[in-house]
């Protein structure tokens, strides 16, 4: 945290608030220490904010700002009466604020992610959600769902290309370096397209050009 805070106040010139957010537990108090001493003498007392997600109310920050609604989904919900509507209001929160697209994404993400219902709560959420006045929050859940199952298919597209690269390699060229295998997993599409055209007029590993 001071070295975070110690690069943001050189960059930027300016004073900086520095705030650890614990997405899960996370410590119960609120202000947190760093020193540093040398030859017995203190030389430096830092000190930072504390928040941890999942130690606070999440009724009491659904209304906060669109923001607060996607961050409730984090937190503790032990005194939430209705859990559906809970998670309805979260949604609506977001779906309805001035946002762009993107950012609502991000942050019904957020939402979709880490509050899931299940059962009857599953259920009931699923009748609730389908009513006319609740259209926005439809469209946005099933835009949302669009998306993951495109990137689902994007991932498995190039894992394929990457599985089947390594499988041309190891049977033109025998077991592979680890550094190859590495690079080949961090490849995107355009590199694999590039090194799967060469593969088949390549004699060595070193006229593809993988850049290791």
């Amino acid at each position: 945290m001071f070295e975070y805070y110690s690069i943001l106040r050189l960059h930027y010139g300016l004073p900086v608030f520095p705030v650890a957010l614990y997405l899960r537990r996370g410590p119960s108090s609120k202000l947190a220490e760093y020193r540093e001493a040398l030859f017995g003498q203190e030389l430096l007392l830092f000190r930072y904010h504390s928040v941890a997600l999942a130690r606070l109310p999440a009724e009491e920050y659904v209304e906060t700002s669109p923001l607060g609604a996607a961050l409730s989904a984090l937190m503790s919900r032990e005194k939430t009466r209705d859990r559906v509507r809970l998670r309805l209001s979260m949604l609506e929160r977001v779906v309805e604020s001035e946002l762009d697209q993107t950012l609502k994404y991000l942050l019904v993400n957020v939402i979709e992610t880490y509050f899931v219902l299940s059962g009857e709560d599953a259920e009931r959420y699923r009748r609730l959600v389908s009513r006319k006045e609740y259209r926005a929050v439809q469209e946005v859940e099933l835009t949302w769902a669009d998306k993951l199952m495109e990137k689902g298919r994007e991932a498995g597209v190039i894992e394929g290309m990457r599985r089947s690269l390594l499988r041309q390699l190891t049977a033109k060229f025998g077991d592979l370096p680890t550094a190859v295998t590495a690079r080949i997993e961090s490849m995107s599409v355009a590199e694999l397209d590039r090194v799967l055209d060469r593969i088949l007029t390549a004699t060595t590993l070193e006229e593809l050009e993988l850049g290791i």
